[in-house]
């Protein structure tokens, strides 16, 4: 009994002592301070991260999509910047298509050598057709072919047999000729209004000829008709003389060749019509008014104070 009664102490003082725990600056780690320890740990391990390594990525992120929307934006600028070109480059191509076309109406400095060459080639069609009619017996000569010509069978017989010593007058009485073709120098235009200031010349030429009136006629619808725009001014006629060795009444009843004279005028363009034309100067401001940033200041002006 006494050997039980010495061990029964010991087994109290053994239930008595409770389990022991590491301590950190003076402060007992026990699983509930560890556990608020590992949370805090966490919170700022979490903290952290998202500040050192999240928010610097975040914020990369967000300057890199900021970069990217402006030059999203100068592209989309560009673009529409290069549509408006377009667009602006085809109103121009088609400006100065109408422009050329229009200047195509206009004469050239080729236009006087045309004129002068279709001129002499009516003329010596006219004139190898009365050569024609004069050869031909006049019982078969056909009345169209006269009727053209303004001539009657009539009148070839009379002039055949009343000339028929001189078969040069008999050519001389109806032949057409070129007596002046002379062209001045360009002048520019200056009345048909500012918008053509300067942007076009005018050429006049002095014209005489003398021919039949169907030949006269023709000569001049056929100048009317060309593609060049060629004004018809100033025209007279009156009867041509008649040919040398002859009287004026061995010519009654006979068609006379008529004497006309007219001006031409040739407008031409300046320049190439293709290239457009320099832009207008910007207009000068008002007396008084202050010149445009970077300007020079207009002269008798005094300079701006504390300049």
């Amino acid at each position: 009994m006494t050997a039980s009664g010495d061990f029964l102490p010991a087994d109290d003082q053994a239930l008595d002592v409770g389990p022991t725990y590491p301590t950190a600056f003076g402060i007992e780690l026990t699983p509930k301070v560890q556990g608020i320890g590992l949370a805090v740990l966490g919170l700022i391990g979490a903290f952290a991260l998202y500040n050192f390594v999240v928010k610097p990525v975040q914020e990369q992120k967000t300057a890199l999509e900021a970069e990217v929307a402006q030059k999203q934006a100068q592209v989309d600028q560009q673009r529409a910047s290069l549509q408006d070109r377009a667009a602006l480059q085809a109103e121009l191509n088609s400006a100065l298509e109408q422009r050329v076309g229009v200047y195509s109406l206009l004469g050239g400095s080729q236009t006087l050598d045309t004129l002068l060459l279709d001129i002499n080639q009516q003329i010596q069609n006219s004139n190898a057709a009365i050569a024609d009619v004069l050869r031909a017996d006049p019982a078969r000569l056909d009345n169209a072919q006269l009727a053209a010509l303004g001539l009657t069978r009539e009148q070839i017989q009379r002039v055949k047999t009343q000339f028929a010593d001189t078969p040069q007058v008999q050519k001389q009485l109806f032949s057409s000729e070129l007596l002046r073709f002379n062209p001045s120098p360009a002048e520019p235009v200056t009345d048909l209004g500012p918008e053509l200031s300067g942007k076009l010349e005018r050429v006049t030429v002095d014209v005489s000829m003398q021919a039949l009136f169907p030949q006269t006629l023709s000569i001049m619808r056929n100048i009317e008709r060309l593609e060049p725009l060629i004004i018809i001014k100033d025209v007279q006629q009156s009867i041509a003389p008649p040919p040398a060795d002859t009287t004026e009444e061995e010519l009654l009843g006979i068609s006379r060749l008529l004497l006309t004279d007219y001006t031409l005028e040739v407008l031409v363009p300046v320049g190439d019509p293709s290239v457009p034309p320099e832009p207008p100067p910007p207009p000068a401001p008002a007396e008084g008014a202050a010149p445009a940033e970077g300007g020079a200041p207009v002269e008798g002006t005094p300079p701006p104070e504390g300049g």
